[in-house]
């Protein structure tokens, strides 16, 4: 008898309780917050529940969901017992109705292909039995003259269209292989490498009563992102600049996204957030390979996939082009070399990164973000990385009395010390406390803020006045303390979490329609409209805002560098928009002029566009044929040079023409400059830059020279 028990359950497979227990929960993606690089996505489930411990299974998710970030609210006197996260490779992710199509599309071309293959070998093996036959017809003795002359033209005309129906049905064969192709191309765009595995949310909950939950599932996912993409406009040089600020969504997380609120964050999750500690520098001897350490360049350039090519320039410190620069897509051999004018042009990339090295310059990397990259390299080993130093701009501490009132009566057992004047602690009672310090997190506008965060925005990191807040720009506080701080916030909010929004954080509102939240870390763009974003190759357009933005144009040339003439327009004011780095289509006198770059963090008061090179201002920069002469004097040499720069405005109109050049600076005590000529130029002696500031009629010709002389010692050699 138990032999036969065992048999019989061998036949059944071994199922676990938990997962007969496993109450599946039908949920939906209503907002997704998109950052520069990743997202998180709000879920929604609804479910009845009796009183008891239950075990709440979300399917078909994403499986790129970082585990860490799975946040759970709108529990109504729940408790969580337990939450997990994991992949199930037996579930396969549900193809679109548009991929179906194609692969029914396809299925059809197939069979119609097949029948016309088929076809075309029925009129072969009838060729060959034509040519066969009329070969036995010829060996017969008995056919009359006008029986052969009938056969004859028989096969003549049958063989003709055997060769025109083989022709023809050889090109519908082929365009059934393009067509085919085509579609199998589209069917790659829209598969998704992560349709393999679907994760799986499992919820333990402790329910006291029988109720209806409205979950809200929060998860934080890698594969997805957003990148800015601007359109210029100038109608002439006395309009204002029409910009149109717009966002290129991605995602690829294995799950679409069908009719959801769309959130546009500035924020990036995944940037390392800790606060670097600066100890104390030493001095000491070391060997000549020994390289100083340089600074994390400021994160401002984010990768955008949609990038395939790739030219600029690269540079050294002084602004020179450098020849033989391997520029390489990182972790690829796909690569090439700058040409003597520094130039390069790299093509089908398929990575993140550019890695560009050269001997005798530090290496140096960046991501793919643009199809123009230009790249200055640092020549001195020990010298500074460029540092991007932001403004933070002041707010008026709010005083500790007037959170002590929002904060009264918010919830039971919660503290504040301190005396009036000095730093306050909030201290929330029966909230856990694994630190020992029993102190609250702050959450603002749903950043929680850290304290290394805190100590930046106002010294002592225990004190929430140190909090840098307008008092008037507090739209509410709340509190939240045990389970329902943990269950959101992780051990973070294990000392209790207060909530305050602002009245920023609750947007305004833009010509567009859309909404604007500016944050102390980021601003968020909460688009009006929903959408369908599938999990694909494809980039979504979203359009943010639209404005017009007063400008000053001006045509600008440096001929030491490059003789074309470039109109660009200067902006004030711009830090209102909340510009990020991008790239720029420009269209000038309704014509497109090219591409531009956006690039707020490398502007201070002004905002600096180039809208395209106008050929009709001609620029000339020569050598004088009297200088660069070389005589001694004494143990030293002296070089004098000097050069001519010929404009002529070709134009029928006057412009507004500013010329730069520079004389060399001395870093060296025995490398001296003299004898500076400049033709009534603007001349930063600290710099050594030369400006000319020309109002050029129609048809008018101006020239500028410049000199100086150079002494140093004639047995060494310098960059001149």
């Amino acid at each position: 008898m138990k032999a036969l028990l065992l048999i019989f359950l061998s036949c059944f497979p071994f199922v676990n309780a938990n997962t007969i227990n496993e109450k599946p929960i039908a949920s939906k993606i209503e907002k997704v917050t998109v950052y520069l690089e990743g997202a998180t996505v709000h879920r929604t489930g609804t479910i009845n529940l009796t009183s008891g411990e239950h075990t709440l299974l979300f399917k078909n998710l994403s499986p790129d969901i970082d585990e860490k970030s799975i946040q759970i609210s709108g529990l109504s006197g729940a408790s969580i017992l337990s939450l997990n996260f994991h992949l199930n490779s037996l579930e396969k992710k549900e193809v679109s109705e548009e991929y179906q199509a194609l692969e029914q599309t396809i299925a059809t071309l197939k069979l119609n292909q097949t029948i016309k293959i088929s076809e075309l070998e029925g009129i072969k093996e009838e060729l060959v039995l034509l040519r066969n036959n009329q070969r036995i017809n010829s060996d017969a003795t008995d056919l009359v003259l006008e029986k052969v002359r009938e056969m004859a033209i028989y096969y003549r005309e049958r063989i003709s269209e055997i060769r025109t129906q083989t022709y023809q049905l050889g090109l519908e064969i082929e365009e059934f292989n393009k067509r085919i192709d085509d579609h199998r191309s589209e069917l790659l765009r829209l598969n998704d490498a992560k349709s393999e595995n679907r994760g799986e949310i499992v919820l333990k909950l402790s329910v006291k009563k029988a109720q209806n939950l409205r979950l809200n599932v929060k998860y934080n996912i890698s594969d997805a992102g957003w990148f800015p993409i601007y359109d210029i406009r100038a109608k002439n040089i006395s309009s204002p600049i029409e910009m149109t600020y717009k966002a290129n969504v991605y995602q690829q997380s294995g799950v679409d996204w069908k009719g959801v609120s769309i959130v546009l964050s500035t924020g990036d999750p995944n940037t390392n957030n800790i606060k670097p500690t600066l100890p104390t520098k030493y001095l000491n001897f070391t060997n000549a390979s020994y390289v100083a350490p340089s600074a994390v360049p400021s994160q401002i350039y984010k990768y955008n996939p949609t990038i395939r090519t790739v030219s600029g320039t690269v540079v050294d410190d002084a602004g020179l082009p450098i020849s033989g620069v391997n520029v390489i897509v990182t972790g690829t051999s796909n690569g090439t070399q700058t040409d003597f004018a520094g130039s390069y042009t790299l093509q089908n990339i398929t990575g993140r990164e550019l890695s560009f090295s050269s001997l005798g310059f530090k290496s140096y990397a960046q991501p793919v973000y643009a199809s123009t990259i230009n790249v200055s390299m640092v020549t001195d080993a020990s010298a500074l990385s460029e540092v991007v130093v932001t403004g933070y701009s002041s707010r008026r501490k709010r005083s500790s009395e007037n959170l002590s009132e929002m904060l009264a009566g918010k919830a039971a057992g919660v503290n504040i010390t301190g005396s009036a004047g000095a730093a306050n602690k909030v201290i929330i009672r029966g909230a856990n406390s694994f630190s020992g310090h029993n102190n609250a997190l702050y959450v603002i506008d749903g950043v929680p803020v850290s304290k290394a965060e805190m100590s930046f925005l106002g010294g002592n990191s225990d004190s929430f006045n140190d909090i840098n807040l307008d008092p008037d720009n507090i739209e509410s506080v709340d509190i939240l303390k045990g389970l329902a701080a943990t269950s959101i916030y992780g051990s973070a909010g294990g000392d209790g979490v207060i909530l305050i929004t602002t009245k920023n954080g609750q947007g305004m509102k833009l010509s567009s329609g859309n909404s604007k939240s500016v944050g102390i870390t980021n601003t968020k763009f909460e688009i009006k409209e929903t959408y369908n974003i599938d999990s694909n190759a494809e980039i979504t357009v979203i359009e943010i805002d639209q404005f017009n933005l007063p400008a000053v144009y001006q045509h600008c040339v440096a001929p030491e560098l490059n003789e074309n003439v470039f109109l660009t327009a200067t902006i004030n004011n711009w830090e209102q928009f909340d510009l990020l780095q991008g790239e720029a289509n420009v269209y000038f006198e309704e014509a497109y002029a090219g591409k531009t770059l956006i690039d707020p963090m490398a502007t201070a008061d002004s905002l600096n566009i180039s809208l395209g090179i106008d050929p009709n201002i001609v620029v000339k920069r020569q050598r004088l044929n009297n200088f660069k002469s070389k005589s001694f004097l004494g143990s030293n040499r002296l070089v004098s040079n000097g050069f001519i720069i010929e404009v002529k405005n070709n134009k029928s109109t006057t412009v507004n023409l500013l010329i730069q050049d520079r004389i060399p600076i001395s870093q060296n005590k025995e490398i001296k400059i003299s004898e500076i000529e400049t033709d009534n130029a603007e001349y930063s002696k600290d710099k050594g830059l030369l400006k000319w500031k020309l109002l050029l009629a129609p048809n008018e010709g101006v020239k500028k020279k410049f000199s100086y002389e150079v002494k140093y010692p004639k047995y060494k050699r310098i960059n001149l």
